[in-house]
């Protein structure tokens, strides 16, 4: 019912907006650029110029002091925002990857780049302290755009993929489409040796491991932008399919020989459509109504046979979400906004799973299961500029949510969560800027944590959990950029969390069974520090050089639900960055750079293991060729260190408070270096 009252309403709104007098039809210019506003940096297309860009996302990788967020995969509509909007809206869309929709814009049909920070008048900052507002020229014309790429590597397989995309003006409005056939080739599969010694070191068994993954699929969208009843009409489809299949030989030398054969075959195909329509109420007033439905059906089938043993699971599933949102926004003085809106979701996961061993079925708790979710979230948030060099914003969202599961399992729970947010933006100098954020967060279930979930390789069989919630966490962030030069930049982050209901692992234990599983551990924090530094390299004779350096260090407290020990958060990264050195030489059409991406390592503790996955740096060296303004080649050099990643399991007897460590499984696996070709051509 509740659903219900708030389609009425989104209807009502829009029939007023339809209504509205001529007065009111003004062009949402205000909300679509505000490069003359306060906390408004707009950076023309003259400025990228230089750096020959090819798409709107490669000039936002040149914006000094920006790093691209392209939001998280989560449900609802709000909080899956990224940092980028385009016009002054986003994407009504949640499986067309933000930075493909970027990716897809021709240089040349922006105007330029509005970063935001502290929030402006009519610019929905998607609960960011920093957004960058794409700005499209309106007189482009319609583009076409095909490119024809592939990676080589040395055992002989490409990856061939081939993308033709284009627009057209039709009347007053745009049409847009992408299609994309693609093959891929997985870089976490490779070959190496695998040893288990005991706890004292002696080896029990030594065998070599070769895995292979990759497949193909295909993707396409569309898109539609035009005027209606005075505002703006986005309309967007896309389908993609993907079938996925990795095999894992392996072949033991010690204590005795023998084989083990593990065969993953995936399918998933996805439908979006989505759309948004925004219109001006007056000159201070906007409104915004998106409605957002997709679907995903996917089969997995591993079967597995060791000579002596052989098994399968399988598992079907379909999931889906829709979503409806409103937003009003009013804009009292160019220093002082307010908004307000509601938003309506359901979402649903039907999954089944079976599991068989030698011909006899093994049961799995939460094998098949239904889980449906009904949420309704109510916002407000108002931003004030009570000095040209301060900017502060508030916010309210409360969240109401029902979750019911049936199948093996039938169980429902009602949540209603309060989630404020402040912030503010104070720049004491043309160059300093300083931001302050305190807000209540509501972690996101991941509907498949209620499904069990078997793997063959490792032979661990993870349990789905019908008792889990969402962690909560108090977040106090602080941030301070400086400018420097040109377009030098620099920003450090500092962020502290207070967590409540952390989600981790828990061990499910029953009759007969006992299995890990998702699950809230209780109480933790969790702390990070990231720096990111753009520094042009032109003062130190590099001319139109470029070194960007990205790092973020994190680390975490939480107790262990087995021994009852502070630790990490299971699959935490305690640093991650990279580094990416560019040099563009317009006079010869010419960009070639090297980046490199630091290894990372993540730990996951189950109540009777330790699982390390450690992946070692990966390093790339490309050039980027343009001989005309519309055709470019780009080859890269990539993973030149052949880099390894390295599955490390500490496995015990049985839960690890009180029993000794079993054994310590080690799988290094290299994968090669290759590489890349694309040709890339433009038309109109």
């Amino acid at each position: 019912m509740k659903y219900r009252l708030f389609a009425t309403a989104a209807l009502a709104i829009l029939s007023v907006a339809t209504g509205a007098s001529a007065e009111a039809e003004v062009a949402l210019e205000s909300v679509a650029g505000a490069s003359g506003q306060q906390g408004v940096t707009p950076y023309a297309a003259a400025f990228f110029t230089a750096f020959q860009p090819t798409t709107a996302f490669d000039m936002l990788a040149r914006v000094p002091g920006f790093a691209f967020d392209g939001g998280d995969s989560v449900r609802g509509y709000g909080g899956a925002a990224g940092n980028v909007l385009i016009d002054g809206q986003r994407p009504a869309s949640k499986n067309d990857p933000l930075e493909n929709v970027l990716r897809r814009i021709q240089a040349g049909q922006v105007e330029r780049v509005d970063i935001i920070q502290g929030g402006a008048p009519g610019i929905d900052m998607q609960g960011k302290t920093v957004i960058a507002n794409v700005i499209l020229r309106k007189d482009a014309g319609g583009q076409w755009l095909l490119a024809v790429a592939s990676s080589v590597f040395q055992d002989g397989r490409t990856t061939p993929a081939v993308r033709f995309e284009g627009s057209r003006s039709v009347g007053d409005g745009k049409f847009e489409w992408s299609i994309l056939p693609f093959t891929f080739v997985d870089d976490g599969a490779g070959q190496g040796p695998r040893t288990r010694r005991d706890a004292g070191g002696v080896l029990l068994r030594d065998a070599v491991s070769d895995e292979t993954g990759g497949g193909r699929g295909v993707e396409a969208k569309s898109g539609w932008k035009a005027p209606l009843a005075g505002g703006r009409l986005s309309l967007n489809s896309s389908y993609r399919y993907e079938h996925y299949q990795w095999s894992l030989n392996e072949l033991t030398t010690f204590p005795a020989a023998g084989r083990l054969f593990v065969g993953d075959d995936y399918r998933q195909t996805d439908g979006e459509i989505g759309g948004s329509w925004e219109r001006s109420l007056g000159a201070r007033t906007t409104v915004e109504v998106t409605a957002v439905s997709n679907r995903r059906y996917t089969e997995f089938t591993s079967a597995f046979d060791d000579g002596t043993d052989e098994g399968v699971f399988s598992e079907a599933g379909e999931s889906g979400e829709s979503i409806v949102r409103g937003v009003l926004r009013y804009t009292l003085s160019p220093d002082l906004s307010v908004e307000g809106g509601g938003e309506a979701a359901f979402n649903f996961l039907d999954s089944r799973t079976e599991f068989t061993e030698n011909g006899v079925p093994v049961v799995l708790p939460a094998a098949n299961v239904r889980v449906e979710e009904r949420r309704g979230e109510a916002f407000g948030s108002t931003t004030w500029r009570p000095l040209p060099t301060l900017s502060l914003e508030a916010g309210l969202r409360v969240e109401v949510s029902t979750i019911t599961q049936s199948g093996d399992t039938d169980l429902e729970k009602s949540f209603t969560y309060p989630k404020p947010r402040l912030s503010a933006t104070w720049s004491p100098t043309p160059s300093d800027q300083i931001r302050l954020r305190v807000e209540r967060e509501i972690g996101q279930l991941d509907f498949g944590d209620f499904v069990s979930s078997t793997a063959f390789s490792t032979g661990v069989v993870t349990a789905g959990n019908a008792d889990l919630e969402p962690s909560k966490q108090w977040v106090f962030e602080a941030a301070y950029e400086r400018k420097f030069w040109k377009d030098g930049a620099i920003v450090v982050t500092l962020a502290h969390e207070e967590i409540t209901d952390a989600t981790d692992r828990v061990p499910i234990i029953g009759p007969g069974y006992a299995f890990d599983a998702p699950g809230n551990i209780g109480d933790g924090t969790s702390d990070s520090l990231e720096v990111s530094l753009n520094l042009p390299l032109d003062r130190f004779g590099v001319s139109g050089g470029l070194l960007k350096v990205q790092g973020e260090w994190s680390r975490s407290e939480v107790a262990d639900p087995t021994t009852g020990e502070s630790r990490r958060i299971s699959g935490q990264e305690p640093f991650e960055g990279e580094i990416k050195f560019s040099q563009d030489l317009p006079r010869y059409r010419f960009q070639w750079g090297v980046n490199v991406s630091s290894g990372n390592r993540e730990t996951f503790y189950r109540f009777d293991e330790i699982e390390t996955v450690e992946l070692e740096p990966w390093y790339q060296v490309y050039i980027d060729y343009k001989p005309t303004p519309t055709f470019s080649v780009r080859i890269e050099a990539q993973n030149l260190a052949g880099r390894d990643l390295i599955r490390d399991r500490q496995v015990y007897a049985g839960p690890r408070d009180a029993n000794a460590l079993a054994y310590e499984d080690r799988r290094p696996l290299d994968f090669d270096p290759f590489v890349y070709i694309r040709l890339r051509k433009t038309f109109g």
